[in-house]
């Protein structure tokens, strides 16, 4: 359940926490720290200041299906727990282009997925 800024890269060693960059300043190096407290667990608003500006504090992300060609991605992004928007994306094995923060989540997810059952 990532902050809405956070745009996952690959996972860190040994563990189910994504690297990545925040999506209000993407050259900015995030610490082990705020990865781990704040952008992969969302709910950070006491923790971040950028969280704290948003209207969500977090975004809910669970695989739907898997077609073999592509993964659908349930989400939902959340205030205190509360649903503010919901949908899902489908995302292509074919690994297009990435644009927005949400596609870069639901992709971690997919890839999280993928890995988990043994498909990479």
């Amino acid at each position: 359940m990532p902050c809405p800024l956070f745009r996952p890269g690959s996972p860190l060693p040994l563990s189910e926490v994504f690297a990545g960059t925040c999506a209000t300043d993407p050259s900015a190096e995030l610490s082990a720290e705020k990865l781990t407290r704040c952008c992969n667990p969302g709910y950070a608003r006491a923790n971040c200041r950028h969280a704290a500006a948003i209207e969500a504090d977090s975004v809910r992300l669970l695989v739907r299906s898997d077609d073999g060609a592509a993964i659908e991605i349930a989400w939902a992004s959340e205030f205190n727990h509360h649903p503010v928007a919901v949908g899902t994306l489908r995302i292509s094995r074919s690994l297009p282009a990435v644009s927005t923060t949400l596609e870069h989540q639901a992709r971690a997810c997919a890839a999280a997925y993928l890995h988990r059952t043994g498909q990479i």
